[in-house]
Order: structure tokens, then sequence, then C-alpha cells
């Protein structure tokens, strides 16, 4: 079933309530945009940021009455405790003739969304070929930015990493956020190297450990958390949480390696 977003009014301080956790009850009377709303959906309030809060359960009552005769004042009012005060808050707020419409208790859960971490090849093992062939398409586009440091990087990802998924030599982590990609980290291992060719987090996603996820993940297919990895110099400060905490060390230097930015590189050597 699917969900959908509703979007409603609220004054500040219930919204505040809502957000802190001290309410998870919001009554409405039934207008036809009410009666939409289902188990499943989520809410968010105009003018309130990004929070989202999911609809857990849907009770209608007959009157305010009836909802404090079954619900605890505090879940809807949390800085009332009187229940006679609390219907003359609603009837303030609704008039008889909406009150007659249906009074509905919405209970709300905050929504928290998580970070999701996909394989490419388990898609692959998974005969998910729809799903691979999105994310292979949506981590090149964010990828794409480098082409001024890589310029070959279109024909390096189309003709050499996603043949070699296949092979089992390199695979694609991605972190996915509200079904968007905010991470990518492509690695490889062959006889040769194991190396980290590319990782990338969006700006606003920094500081949330999604580049700990990726790298922690793909450590598991290198076989190490040293791996080779080559960063453009004027990147490094960029990147340096990360060598620090995984103790990764400079062992080259090269000018002009790629387009016009040197190249450092830790944990072993480019041929």
């Amino acid at each position: 079933m699917n969900s959908t977003i509703h979007t409603l009014k609220i004054k500040g301080k219930y919204f505040n309530f809502l957000d802190n956790g001290s309410k998870d009850i919001e009554v409405r009377v039934g207008y036809s945009m009410i009666k939409k709303i289902k188990v499943g959906d989520y809410i968010q309030f105009m003018e309130r940021g990004n929070a989202k809060f999911q609809v857990v359960e849907v009770k209608i009552f007959k009157s305010f009455a009836d909802l404090f005769d079954s619900i605890p004042v505090k879940r809807v009012l949390p800085d009332i405790t009187d229940k006679a005060k609390a219907i003359r808050i609603l009837e303030d707020i609704y008039p008889k003739d909406r009150e007659a419409l249906g009074v509905y208790a919405i209970y709300l859960k905050k929504y928290i969304p998580t970070i999701k971490l996909l394989r490419a090849s388990s898609l692959i093992s998974e005969n998910k070929r729809s799903t691979f062939s999105t994310l292979i398409s949506e981590c090149y586009k964010k990828t794409d930015f480098i082409m001024p440091d890589y310029p070959y990087h279109f024909e390096w990802y189309y003709t050499k990493v996603i043949p070699d998924i296949f092979n089992g030599s390199r695979d694609i982590f991605a972190a996915i956020y509200e079904g968007k990609v905010v991470g990518v980290l492509i690695a490889k291992k062959d006889s040769q190297e194991k190396k980290i060719c590319t990782l990338w987090v969006e700006k606003n996603m920094r500081n949330k450990h999604i580049a700990t996820l990726l790298l922690e993940s793909s450590f598991r297919f290198l076989e190490t958390t040293k791996p080779l990895i080559s960063i453009a110099d004027y990147k490094v400060d960029l990147f340096s949480g990360i060598i620090a905490k995984y103790d990764w060390e400079v062992t080259q230097k090269l000018k002009g390696y790629y387009n016009k930015s040197a190249e450092i590189v830790f944990n072993g050597t480019l041929k």
C-alpha cells in the first residue's frame, strides 16, 4: 500500500510538543482532507521544517467529550490537565457544527529516516536487475563531478567498473537516505591491488558517519583497513579525519598524474 504525505497547519507550541515527544496525538475534525488520512501515511506541518510524522492509528469520536473519555488529555494537550478546560480549548478552535463532522484522533510517531547500504554485487546475486541498473546509473551521476580531475571517468566507469562487478574484482557500495544516493564508494580487489577508487558523500550529509559505513563495508570486501587510495592534493584536507582514524600513511606523491592536480597516494603505490 502506498503512503501519502499530508500537509497540515499547526501552532508552534503544539508542533514542539510533537517534536519532543511529549504529545503523540493530533486532533482534527472530519474535513474531507482529514478523512483521507490513513495508517501508514505521513504528516508534515507548514512552516515547521522537514520533520515528518507517521500515522500509526486513527480513531474517530462523536465529540470532544467522548475523545477525552477514552484518551488522556496530556497526549493531546500536554500543558493541560483538566478535561473540561481541554474540551473548551478544542471548542474554541472548532465550533459545534465542525465538531459534528466527527472528531479524529490521529496517533503520530516521529519519523527518523535511516541510512541504508546497497551493494551492487548483492543486487546481481539476488537477481534484482532493475534496482541494479538504477543504482549504477545514479552512482555515476553522483560521481561525474570528478571529470575535471579524472577526464576518463565515464569510460572507466562503464568499461571497467561495471564489467568487473560481474567478475567479482570490483564493487560499488552506495548509502541510501530517503530513497536517494547520498554516498558512493567504488572498490577494486584483484591479484595486483586492493584499492578504493572513489569515495564521495553528499555535502549536506557529511558528519553523519556515512563515510565510515561505506569504508567499513568495503574493508570486508577488500580484506584490509589500509587499502590503496589516491586523493587529489587539494582534497586531502576533506579526508583528514578518515586518514587519521584509520592511520593511513602517505606512500607516494605524483605530479600531473591525471589532469592538473597532484595525487597523494596512501598505503601503497600506483603503477
